[in-house]
């Protein structure tokens, strides 16, 4: 059976109104214990400050919990190392997501001056994702139909049935904003936040059958 396939594209410009961030808190001490003890007491305390701010517990997730050993490292004169245990090291780290996205420079000095020790960065998102999705295959379906048409018309043939048509699935549209750093305890102060726009693409392969 005679057929034609097409490729249409349609992409629309979005700006972001969601703002996630990635944050955690470092805890040494020289025990095992203490330092799994006082990184989840400064964890809680900084999930107890985001719920504060009205984050709901849905938009709170812990990515990592861990504990590791430490070690001094010292080279004598004759070229030899030798490791010395240090104490631990107890990690949690947390991704933020803020559905007012003025608020998520504020919210994340906030955090940085109550405990946080770690930032890894700002990344954006949008929301009626779906919505924005759907309505951008119908613009593609339409582009692939136009050109569709336009090889036809210049075979002095028509389009028949549509035989098939495949959607390539959309990526998470996130940007980030800020680098990830190690945050010290300064006066909390507003990390700035811009979200820009973003482009969104979708891409669809229709296949028609040809006719006389």
């Amino acid at each position: 059976m005679p057929s034609i396939t097409t490729n249409g594209v349609a992409s629309a410009e979005v700006v972001p109104d969601i703002a996630i961030i990635s944050l955690g808190v470092d805890t040494e001490r020289p025990k095992a214990a203490a330092a799994a003890r006082d990184n989840a007491r400064a964890a809680q305390a900084i999930v107890g400050e985001i719920k504060a701010q009205g984050i709901e517990a849905k938009d709170i997730n812990t990515l990592s919990v861990t504990l590791a050993p430490v070690y001094d490292e010292v080279t004598d004169a004759n070229g030899r190392t030798k490791r010395t245990l240090r104490g631990y090291i107890a990690h949690n780290s947390l991704r933020v997501r803020i559905r007012d996205i003025e608020k998520a420079g504020v919210l994340a000095g906030e955090l940085l001056d109550k405990g946080a020790n770690s930032f890894d960065g700002i990344a954006f998102d949008y929301s009626q994702k779906e919505a924005k999705y759907n309505a951008l295959l119908g613009d593609a379906v339409r582009d692939a139909l136009l050109k569709a048409n336009s090889y036809a018309n210049g075979l002095g043939l028509k389009l028949g049935r549509v035989l098939e048509i495949a959607a390539h699935e959309p990526g998470d549209y996130y940007s980030g904003a800020v680098a990830g750093y190690a945050a010290k305890r300064v006066a909390a102060q507003a990390v700035p936040v811009e979200p820009g726009s973003e482009v969104v693409r979708t891409e669809v392969q229709v296949t028609w059958e040809l006719a006389q």
